[in-house]
């Protein structure tokens, strides 16, 4: 909500401007009213309206000469004047003075009100932005650092704390947070500016942090200006709102604000969750699955004990949900396992943003466990050959897990713990191919599910498989096959 201060001495005018229009929906609030120039001046200062709507001709000090004191001391309004026609020179002065426009009084009425509070709307937006950006680049290290803090630890070991700790010293006296579960949806900041505290002008900020499918608002401010108009009705989306407050409290409010999201994250809620009471902020690490449990599952799978690594990942999201478990963690969660469980099967795997971006704990549970039967179907599937030779099936193993990587027959070899030329002839032994052959077919049964399921360029097709170039890929693959990766992907399967 942009402030608004209407500077006019007849009383029945502000009273008629302020009932002509619904200013909420406009995004204006009428923040204060002032009868002559010198006390709008007064209360320019100590308020810091976005927007001024002054009358021309009034007693004591007029429109004119209020727009030139203000100009002189810096304050950064904007200005539309209120003129009579045969007042119109004054008019033609307060454009000249940079007033973003003037009304009639005799012909106002609720269609140019509206537009000339859109014209004025896109003026403070634009001007908004383009001071916020200037001073961007510090801020998004200050959001980084702090939401790194609070899942796990600064970087570098540190504590991102308030404001004056990890941000630029730039003067905020206060900040206003808001956060935002969209998911998917595109956000922007037009769709919810009802939510957000009418900006006291002059060195006013706003940024969007986005990670994870939710964005939050910061709105800072150079005054200690606490003063916010609620808005009433519900965000397009679950959202968490901190109020105003001292910017020094930046990290543990933020945390509190993306705390009491987790609520709607697991619970299902909608509309605006409080932080008091109901969102304790995360106290010290986050609690978490460690890596030893996750590395259980994922034995699981490799050992293909399929059974039981689909319990496992089961009982472990109760769990998860039991403990509420902040969401950045348990998405980080997701996205690391879909991304091991990928690589192992050489299937591709959901995208990060689709995992990133739901909007409850039981939706990416349903995501991640159809996308684990999916692995594991297509490991059960592909299963290597058991020789029955512990050693032998130890390489095939691995061999079978890191295929794109750079395999090779001393690499193998050392991993099982034998002399490179006996390992070689065993190896053919048991399976029937040389190590080099056998890691080539591996390879290419990987890219042709990958030409059959996806649209990725032949070249890339061969890089994630693990050859090293495009014209090598293409050589081998038709060695194997009788046919290019192309002629495979367009003549029938």
């Amino acid at each position: 909500m942009w402030k608004v201060l209407l500077v006019e001495d007849e009383a029945f005018v502000r009273r008629s401007l302020k009932q002509l229009i619904r200013w909420e929906d406009m995004g204006f609030t009428i923040s204060g009213e002032a009868g002559d120039g010198r006390e709008a001046l007064e209360m320019m200062r100590n308020r810091q309206p976005d927007l001024v709507i002054a009358d021309i001709m009034m007693p004591v000090m007029d429109g004119i000469e209020l727009m030139k004191q203000a100009r002189a001391e810096g304050v950064e309004s904007a200005f539309v004047v209120l003129t009579c026609m045969n007042e119109f020179e004054y008019a033609r002065q307060a454009l000249e003075l940079g007033a973003s426009g003037y009304l009639l009084k005799l012909s106002m009425n609720v269609q140019s009100l509206a537009e000339a509070l859109s014209k004025v709307k896109k003026e403070l937006t634009r001007n908004m932005q383009a001071r916020s950006q200037r001073v961007s680049p510090p801020f998004q290290r200050l959001y980084r650092d702090t939401w790194q803090s609070i899942f796990g630890g600064a970087p570098g070991g540190g504590e991102a704390g308030g404001f004056d700790a990890a941000g630029p010293d730039e003067g905020f006296a206060t900040v206003w947070i808001g956060s935002f579960l969209h998911g998917p949806d595109r956000f922007a900041v037009d769709d919810i500016q009802h939510f957000v505290p009418a900006t006291p002008g002059s060195g006013t900020v706003m940024h969007c942090f986005t990670y994870f499918g939710q964005t939050t608002v910061f709105v800072w401010n150079p005054a200690d200006d606490r003063a916010w108009n609620k808005a009433d009705g519900s965000p397009p989306w679950p959202a968490s709102f901190s109020g105003v407050v001292d910017s020094r409290e930046m990290r543990s409010v933020w945390s509190r604000v993306l705390r009491a999201l987790d609520l709607a994250w697991y619970e299902g809620r909608s509309g605006v969750i409080p932080i008091g009471g109901t969102a304790e902020p995360y106290a010290g690490e986050p609690d978490s699955l460690t890596w030893r449990t996750e590395r259980e599952w994922i034995h699981s799978f490799e050992q293909r004990r399929l059974d039981e690594f689909r319990d496992r990942l089961r009982d472990g999201w109760n769990v998860i949900a039991k403990r509420r478990t902040p969401m950045a963690v348990v998405k980080e969660t997701a996205i690391r396992i879909d991304r091991i469980l990928s690589r192992i099967t050489g299937l591709n795997g959901t995208a990060d943003e689709e995992l990133a971006a739901c909007t409850s704990h039981e939706g990416l549970a349903r995501l991640l466990l159809s996308n684990a039967d999916r692995y594991a179907e297509r490991w059960a599937s592909h299963a290597h050959p058991i020789t029955g030779h512990p050693e032998i099936d130890k390489a095939l193993g691995h061999i079978h897990r890191h295929s794109h990587e750079d395999v090779t027959l001393k690499s193998v070899a050392a991993l099982v713990a034998m002399d490179e030329a006996y390992f070689s002839g065993l190896f053919k032994k048991k399976t029937g191919v040389t190590l080099i052959h056998y890691v080539q077919q591996v390879r290419i049964n990987q890219a042709k599910g990958l030409l059959e399921q996806t649209e990725l360029a032949i070249g890339e097709v061969g890089e994630r498989v693990g050859f090293p170039n495009t014209n090598y890929f293409i050589k081998i693959f038709k060695r194997w096959t009788g046919r290019t990766p192309n002629e495979y992907r367009t003549g029938g399967r």
